[in-house]
């Protein structure tokens, strides 16, 4: 569940602890949500351990069961790692630290937890921070999340480093972070395809009364299936021969699903795989320097031999 849908799903617990029975309407207003979002925070809480009753009629709504939030059963050492999370939000700018370190403020409260005890170690991140207006992003980050509840496309002005800025319709499917971006996943009118919009590109945008169907035979795996990254151009099969250190660090993470490690006595390693994402490839095998040989695709390493050529001339 992401952030903005924790925190009202807490939310709501606690307004039924407060206030006892509630209409489905009222906790909806409360929330500024619909009352079939409302039906969601139901099943996940109780997912959670958080029993919630519900009945229909003149008499009827949301009533919590149990006297407390105890149900949740989280332990000190889960509110460690939520620290770490919330350390690296903070680090990276990211647009929802508010809205996290709220939730985690009041998750101690229910462990009687003190983050400013000595009992757990330092944890901080280091990479790039987003340079973002915080507010903006939040404004665009709700109206998807609403657009895609009420399945209404979104007009948009927006930003691509291929074509520049141009308006576009989309139909939004989802969300997903990457290298501390956020990042819609939406069907584009223009393009009659799928394709991911960086958000803090959308320099204007308005939530249409038009409404889109889904598209049934979209599936998530198979629209990340082999990816490098966000780039998706063509799919290929990779063979490098990658020689020690970055030969350790390779081995270290999971690239794609279906990659192939083969070690030899130097300790290098012949890395194999089926992947999309041209130019991200190539970026990623010339961040390795002279520890990393091109051994397929051909085209793959004559255009590798010409960036390295480009290069030494600029230099």
């Amino acid at each position: 569940m992401i952030i903005g849908k924790l925190e009202n799903a807490l939310k709501m617990a606690m307004l039924l602890q407060s206030r006892g029975k509630m209409k489905g309407y009222e906790l909806a207003q409360e929330l500024d949500v619909t009352e079939r979002q409302i039906l969601k925070y139901k099943n996940a809480l109780e997912e959670a351990g958080i029993m919630i009753d519900s009945k229909q009629g003149a008499h009827g709504g949301y009533t919590l069961l149990g006297s407390n939030l105890l149900g949740l059963k989280i332990d000190k050492n889960e509110i460690f790692t939520l620290e770490m999370i919330k350390e690296q939000l903070i680090y990276n700018n990211d647009m929802n630290k508010d809205e996290f370190i709220n939730i985690l403020d009041k998750l101690k409260v229910l462990v009687n937890s003190n983050s400013d005890s000595n009992d757990h170690m330092d944890y901080f991140t280091i990479q790039p921070k987003s340079n973002i207006d915080t507010q903006k992003q939040k404004k665009i980050y709700k109206d998807i999340i609403y657009a895609y509840i009420t399945k209404r496309k979104i007009k948009m002005n927006y930003y691509s480093l291929a074509s520049g800025e141009k308006e576009r319709i989309v139909h939004p499917y989802g969300m997903f972070n990457y290298k501390g971006d956020i990042y819609m996943v939406a069907y584009c009118e223009n393009r009659e395809n799928f394709a991911d919009f960086k958000i803090c590109r959308i320099s204007q945008h308005e939530v249409l009364d038009e409404k889109y169907n889904i598209n049934s035979s979209f599936s998530w795996s198979e629209y990340s299936k082999n990816c490098m990254g966000i780039y998706k151009d063509g799919e290929f099969e990779v063979v490098l021969k990658i020689k020690y250190p970055f030969s350790i660090i390779i081995k270290e993470k999971i690239w794609v699903d279906n990659q192939k490690i083969i070690e030899n006595k130097d300790k290098s390693i012949i890395f194999k795989a089926t992947m999309k994402g041209y130019s991200e490839i190539k970026s990623w095998i010339l961040s390795m320097g002279a520890d990393v040989e091109v051994i397929e695709p051909e085209k793959l390493r004559e255009d590798i031999i010409s960036e390295v050529e480009k290069i030494k001339n600029l230099y």
